[in-house]
C-alpha cells in the first residue's frame, strides 16, 4: 500500500526534471537559432566579443550534445511512460483483487452472521429440550410415588381380604361346630358381603363388619324387614309368601344373590335340588329384564373358593355350603 504513493512521488520529480530540461534545451536551442541567424547571441553579457570563427565549433558541439541528450530524455520518457502504463494496470488488478477480496469478505461475514443464528437457535432448542427433559423426569418420578402409593394401597386391601377370609372360614367353622348353633341365612350373607365391600376398597372398617356379623349371629331368628322386602324382586317375595317352616328342603334350595343396584343383598328359594338347578331356572327365579352377566360362587379344588361365571342357561349353576351365592351384575358391553 505504500509503494503506490512512492512511485507516484518519483514520477512527479522525474517529470519536474524533464521539464526543466526540456526548458533549457528549448532555450539553447532559441540561442542557437539567433546565433545562426545574427551571427551573435541576443543578450551577450561577456566582456569581449567572440568572434563567429571561435564560437562555431562549440556551438556545434553543444548542438550535438543538447541533441543526444534530448534523445536521452525521450527514451526515458518512454520508459517512463511505459512504467507508468504497467503501474496503472498494476493497479487496476490490485483494485480486482481488492474488489474480489472485500466480496469474499463480505460473503464470509453473511456466512459467520449465518451461522452464530443457527448455533443461538440450536442453545434455544438445547435449553428447550432440557426443560422438557426436567419435565418429564418429574413427571416419572410422580408416576413412581402414585405407582408406589398403589402398590402400598393393594397390600392393605390384600391383607384386609385376607383377614376378613380368615374371619369368614372361623365364623363357617364355628357354625359348623354348633357354637352358635343354627347360623342364620343372612350372618353368612353380611359376612360375604364385607368380604366383598373390602375387596373392593369400601368405606367400612374391618372392625365395623366385625361389629355386624357378630349382631346377625346373635339375632339368628331376624328376618328382612319391610323395606328390605319391598326391594326384592316379585319371584323373591313370592318365594318367601309360600315359605314356611313345613316346607320340604330336601326338594328347594335357597339362593343368596346380589345386584349392583342394591347394596341389600336377595334371599329366595328355587324348588330343586342342588346340582339340578340351571342358570335358566335361576334366571326365572330373578326374574330381571335386560343383559345380565351370572357369577357364582363355588369351591375349587386347586384355588379354593373362586367366582366362576355361567353363560349357557342349561348349564348346571354351582353351589356352596349347600345353597347357592351369585351375583348379578349389568352387561354393559365391555
Amino acid at each position: 500500500g505504500l509503494e503506490g504513493p512512492e512511485e507516484e512521488k518519483s514520477w512527479e520529480e522525474h517529470q519536474e526534471q524533464l521539464e526543466k530540461e526540456m526548458q533549457e534545451a528549448r532555450r539553447m536551442v532559441f540561442h542557437l537559432q539567433a546565433l545562426l541567424l545574427h551571427g551573435s547571441l541576443p543578450e551577450e553579457d561577456q566582456d569581449g566579443s567572440v568572434s563567429l570563427g571561435d564560437t562555431r565549433p562549440g556551438v556545434e558541439q553543444q548542438l550535438v550534445l543538447l541533441r543526444s541528450r534530448l534523445d536521452q530524455s525521450t527514451e526515458e520518457t518512454l520508459d517512463l511512460k511505459r512504467e507508468l502504463l504497467r503501474h496503472k494496470q498494476e493497479a487496476r488488478h490490485l483494485q480486482a483483487i481488492k474488489d474480489a477480496l472485500q466480496r469474499r469478505l463480505a460473503v464470509q461475514e453473511d456466512a459467520v452472521l449465518q451461522l452464530k443464528q443457527e448455533l443461538l437457535r440450536c442453545n434455544m432448542a438445547k435449553d428447550q429440550l432440557e426443560g422438557e427433559n426436567e419435565e418429564l423426569k418429574h413427571k416419572l418420578s410422580e408416576g413412581n410415588k402414585l405407582i408406589t402409593e398403589y402398590e402400598q394401597q393393594l397390600g392393605r386391601k390384600d391383607r384386609v381380604l385376607q383377614q376378613q377370609q380368615q374371619k369368614l372360614e372361623e365364623a363357617q367353622q364355628r357354625a359348623q361346630e354348633g357354637g352358635f348353633g343354627r347360623v342364620d341365612e343372612r350372618g353368612l350373607l353380611l359376612i360375604l358381603k364385607s368380604d366383598r365391600n373390602q375387596a373392593a376398597g369400601d368405606v367400612c372398617s374391618p372392625s365395623e363388619a366385625k361389629v355386624v356379623v357378630m349382631e346377625e349371629f346373635k339375632s339368628p331368628g331376624r328376618r328382612a324387614n319391610s323395606t328390605d322386602r319391598d326391594s326384592w324382586p316379585p319371584s323373591s317375595k313370592m318365594a318367601h309368601s309360600h315359605s314356611s317352616p313345613g316346607l320340604d328342603t330336601a326338594v328347594s334350595t335357597k339362593v343368596l344373590y346380589f345386584t349392583d343396584r342394591s347394596l341389600t343383598p336377595f334371599l329366595i328359594t328355587i324348588p330343586k335340588r342342588l346340582g339340578e338347578v340351571t342358570l335358566r331356572d335361576f334366571k326365572a327365579a330373578v326374574d330381571r329384564q335386560g343383559n345380565f352377566r351370572y357369577h357364582f360362587k363355588a369351591l375349587d379344588p386347586e384355588f379354593g373358593t373362586v367366582k366362576e361365571e355361567v353363560f349357557q342357561d342349561s348349564a348346571v349353576v354351582p353351589g356352596w355350603e349347600g345353597k347357592i351365592v351369585a351375583w348379578v351384575e349389568e352387561d354393559h358391553g365391555e
